[in-house]
């Protein structure tokens, strides 16, 4: 007992400046191998075929919309507004280009510096509340939430740099706060701060959010009188938010309920999944041994184990953490309390969201809950008890670290993830799906097809998965089977690969005339596509409207000024 007294001892009087090299050479050691990972998942249609993230001329643009490829209809889809995190893509591709190491190199920094700015926060509560090992404690937590495997797919999944970059933007805004509530003296420039940093964090995702009440709640807890400035000054920052996200990017509240089981759900169903979505972050916390993604488990109804088995298991962790914030009534605790509280609420789907369970979710939410275990560790009385928890704290960082590591294995490619995860998501409808494009890559047609299938049962409104699964017969010879396919994606969701490759089947197999027909209606969707427009200049050389086929030819070569379209282009000019 002694010797772990003498090592706590030490790192309370260790100097900032090794901690933070610590940090960096922690983060480095349990991210390094995610380096030499590729792109993932979402990221290839939020960066490999995302046109407008690669010119750095789109930048303005970047907040007008939101983050998907859309094929060709003229700018970005989907269901939210974060526009920092294509901003942020456009900038590392103009100085890695389609490179995924530039990308994973941005995370795994700042990731570490998140983890300087957590430590840097918690000692600064710490010494203004005068607790016990202002600097030991916070530096064990900082170490835990850099290494916890929790936090890997926020780091190693390179779509999930808005849970790294609101984080970011939080602490900062946390930060400022804490100076402006501690001056005798009202600083214009730090509310600005405060209030620039709360709006790049909304920017980031809309869990920023979070960084309002808490911003509020930190102020009034720590230095109340000032209070007012603070509601005022947010209140202004999120009204200018809400301006630029409906009126001007025209984002939609709410569209897509009918692929996403959990935002399918009732809300009946959505209530009753609460218990397994709290267990799930609970257990994550705890033993984050079983990690996978694309969770779209629900719960629907009370007599599902996972309801009434996981409900008393939320109930006494919540109730024990109350049961705490009496007991230790402490102003750090309650904000750390309320922190991990309303983060939580949000990603629990009483609003519905993509998924049931994210692990990058808990990004954010960790954060609070580190608060209160340390505030609850700094207020034990009996220095034995005191010091075993810190050791044991100690001890979990190379145990965390190590499955962190492995972790970042998985995410090396589309195969490796989904081969693992599938075991943990086989009624997920996207990873059956990504991983049937896994082995389609790999020519694995048979096992791809089967995937493919399963995605369509388990999701039959998805788009996505009904145009895979042409490809597959249109592989195999069976046109037909092929085309309807594709009709079904297009009718689905308008889904622009889909019209690519029905054009293509048009194109080899029906008249000039039913192929222009169909390739028309879909540029009306799709002005943009550059097969679609392809194959319209080639269609209309075809019956000899020369003057057309100019027309979108030259808007092909526009769209991606290749060899091939050139070659196109120029063979129609001088036709």
């Amino acid at each position: 007992m002694k010797l772990a007294q003498k090592i706590i001892g030490k790192l309370e009087n260790i100097h900032p400046l090794y901690i933070f090299t610590v940090l960096f050479l922690l983060t480095l050691i349990v991210y390094g191998v995610s380096l030499s990972n590729g792109f993932v998942w979402d990221d290839e249609e939020q960066i490999v075929n995302n046109a407008i993230i690669q010119n750095l001329h789109n930048i303005p643009y970047l907040f007008t919309a939101s983050t998907f490829n859309t094929g060709g209809a003229g700018g970005l889809s989907g269901w939210y507004y974060k526009p920092l995190m294509p901003f942020v893509f456009s900038i590392i591709f103009w100085m890695f280009g389609n490179n995924a190491f530039g990308f994973h190199l941005f995370d795994i920094f700042l990731h570490f510096i998140n983890g300087v700015l957590i430590f840097i926060l918690f000692r600064k509560i710490f010494l203004l509340q005068k607790l016990r090992f202002a600097t030991a404690i916070p530096f064990i937590l900082s170490m835990i939430f850099i290494v916890h495997p929790a936090n890997t797919e926020s780091v190693a999944y390179i779509s999930s740099t808005q849970e790294l970059l609101y984080v970011f933007f939080m602490l900062f805004a946390l930060l400022f706060t804490f100076r402006y509530s501690l001056n005798k003296t009202h600083s214009l420039r730090d509310i600005l701060l405060i209030n620039l940093f709360i709006f790049l964090s909304l920017l980031s995702k809309e869990s920023g959010v979070i960084t309002i009440a808490l911003v509020i709640i930190f102020a009034y807890l720590f230095k109340g009188r000032k209070i007012i400035a603070i509601i005022l000054s947010s209140v202004i920052t999120f009204i200018i938010y809400l301006i630029l996200r409906f009126p001007v990017a025209k984002t939609p509240i709410f569209e897509h309920q009918s692929i996403v089981p959990i935002a399918n759900a009732t809300l009946y169903q959505r209530l009753t999944t609460v218990p397994f979505e709290l267990f799930s972050y609970i257990r994550l916390i705890f033993f984050p041994k079983d990690l996978f993604v694309a969770q779209h488990t629900v719960v629907k109804s009370v007599n599902d184990p996972r309801f009434y088995v996981y409900l008393p298991i939320a109930l006494f962790f919540f109730s024990a953490l109350i049961f705490l914030c009496k007991k230790i009534k402490s102003k750090s605790y309650l904000f750390f309390f309320i922190w991990f509280i309303l983060s939580l609420s949000i990603i629990i789907n009483i609003y519905p969201l993509d998924m049931t369970v994210a692990e990058r979710w808990l990004y954010g939410p960790i954060i609070g809950f580190l608060g209160m275990l340390g505030i609850s560790i700094s207020n034990i009385k009996n220095n034995q008890v005191q010091t075993a928890i810190l050791m044991l704290l100690l001890f979990l960082i190379p145990i965390f670290s190590i499955r962190t590591i492995e972790r970042n294995f998985n995410w090396k490619d589309d195969l490796t993830l989904f081969s693992h995860d599938i075991k943990y998501s086989k009624n997920s409808f996207d990873a059956q799906n990504n991983l049937g494009v896994a082995l389609f890559r790999k020519g694995d047609l048979k096992d791809a097809k089967v995937h493919f299938e399963e995605s369509i049962r388990l999701s039959p409104k998805w788009w996505t998965s009904y145009s895979n699964l042409g490809v597959i017969y249109q592989r195999a010879g069976n046109l037909k089977k092929a085309d309807d396919l594709y009709t079904i994606a297009i009718k689905n969701g308008g889904y622009y690969l889909a019209y690519e490759n029905k054009a293509e089947i048009l194109y080899e197999t029906a008249t000039p005339k039913q192929t222009l027909s169909f390739v028309l209606k879909g540029l009306k969707y799709l002005p943009f596509n550059e097969t679609l427009n392809k194959i319209a200049a080639l269609e209309y050389q075809k019956i000899g409207d020369i003057t057309s086929a100019k027309e979108y030819a030259r808007k092909t070569f526009e769209i991606d000024p290749t060899q091939e379209n050139y070659l196109i282009l120029h063979k129609i000019l001088n036709y």
